[in-house]
C-alpha cells in the first residue's frame, strides 16, 4: 500500500488527467471520445521516438564513462564545456521532451548543469536547417537569430548554476543514485 500511495503522489499529474477524462466522459461523452483518440494517436506518433532515445540513452550510460563525461562537461570543463553543450545542442534532433532521460544521464555521470542549459538554450538551432531558413527569411535574420540563440547559452548556463547554487549538482547526483538504489529493490 505505501509503494501504491507513494507511486501515486509521484505521478499525481496521471492522476489528474484521468479524473479529467473521467470528469468530461460522463460531462460531455462525444469530446471525451475524440480526446481520448487524439491521445493514443499521439502517443503512437512518439512511442517510436521515445523508444529510440531511450535505446539511445541506454547505450550512452553503458559506453561513456563518468570520466569522460567529468573531464570535458563536468565541474572543471569551464568554458570548453559549455561550448561543447552548446555544439551538442544544435546537432542533437528529435523533441526535446525525449531528450530529458539524455540530460538527466549527463547530470548522474557528473556533467555540470551549465553544460546541460548550453544544450537546452541551443536546442532550438538546427545546423541542417539553416539553408533553409535563409532561403525562407534571408540570412540576415537567420544568422541572427541562431547567433544570439547559441550566445544565449553562454549568459543562461552561469545564470541557472548562480540561481541554483553549487551543491545543486551533488544533490541532485545523490538523488538520482538513491532512486536507482530504490527502484532496484
Amino acid at each position: 500500500m505505501k509503494k501504491f500511495v507513494k507511486s501515486s503522489k509521484q505521478n499525481w499529474l496521471a492522476w489528474a488527467v484521468g479524473v479529467a477524462y473521467l470528469v468530461m466522459a460522463l460531462t460531455r461523452p462525444v469530446t471525451a471520445a475524440r480526446a481520448a483518440v487524439l491521445s493514443v494517436q499521439t502517443f503512437v506518433e512518439l512511442i517510436a521516438t521515445l523508444v529510440t532515445v531511450f535505446v539511445f540513452v541506454g547505450l550512452f550510460q553503458v559506453w561513456v564513462n563518468d570520466a569522460f563525461i567529468m573531464r570535458h562537461m563536468g565541474e572543471g570543463s569551464g568554458l570548453k564545456g559549455i561550448t561543447l553543450g552548446a555544439g551538442l545542442g544544435t546537432v542533437l534532433h528529435g523533441p526535446l521532451m525525449g531528450v530529458f532521460p539524455l540530460f538527466r544521464a549527463l547530470l548522474a555521470k557528473g556533467a555540470k548543469l551549465g553544460v546541460v542549459i548550453a544544450i537546452v538554450s541551443t536546442w532550438a538551432t538546427k545546423l541542417p536547417m539553416i539553408p533553409l531558413e535563409i532561403r525562407l527569411f534571408g540570412w540576415k535574420f537567420a544568422l541572427l537569430r541562431n547567433g544570439l540563440l547559441f550566445a544565449s547559452a553562454f549568459v543562461m548556463a552561469p545564470l541557472m548554476e548562480l540561481a541554483l547554487g553549487k551543491e545543486w549538482g551533488p544533490r541532485y547526483r545523490a538523488r538520482i543514485a538513491t532512486e536507482i538504489e530504490q527502484e532496484a529493490e
